[in-house]
């Protein structure tokens, strides 16, 4: 499991990218620590045990200012960089909510750029069809 720490305004989010399988217990243990409730994380248990390419999924705790994206096992580069946008996208929407910003607005697409820019390295290594 490959794993990223950011800053993304006032949030504190780890990407979590799962190469070959779910790392159930590791990803747990990070929502424990974002604060996720029982029901949260059973139901990322579920999904998890239950989806085996191409899922994600994200948590977002605005009372820590803490997050988790987590990006499972993918069938090649492209649904691995569908499966990032797609949970980035979600990042966006709770940071930009928590904070009253516009979401039809430039705020979140800001917010995902930056996520983006940021994971770079992991996105080349992980989304690059030849590669992956």
């Amino acid at each position: 499991m490959i794993h990223r720490a950011l800053i993304i305004g006032r949030w504190m989010v780890d990407f979590l990218f799962c190469r070959r399988k779910f790392d159930v217990e590791g990803v747990l243990a990070c929502m424990r620590e974002c604060g996720a409730s029982n029901f949260a994380m059973e139901q990322a248990e579920d999904l998890m045990r239950t989806c085996d390419y191409n899922c994600g999924f994200t948590f977002a705790n605005p009372d820590s200012k803490r997050a988790l994206v987590v990006i499972g096992p993918t069938t090649g580069g492209s649904e691995f960089v569908d499966t990032l946008v797609h949970e980035v996208h979600h990042l966006a929407v709770a940071i930009a909510s928590e904070l009253g910003i516009d979401l039809e607005g430039e705020g979140p697409a800001y917010i995902a750029g930056d996520a983006a820019r940021d994971l770079a390295n992991v996105v080349c290594e992980l989304g690059c069809s030849r590669c992956h």
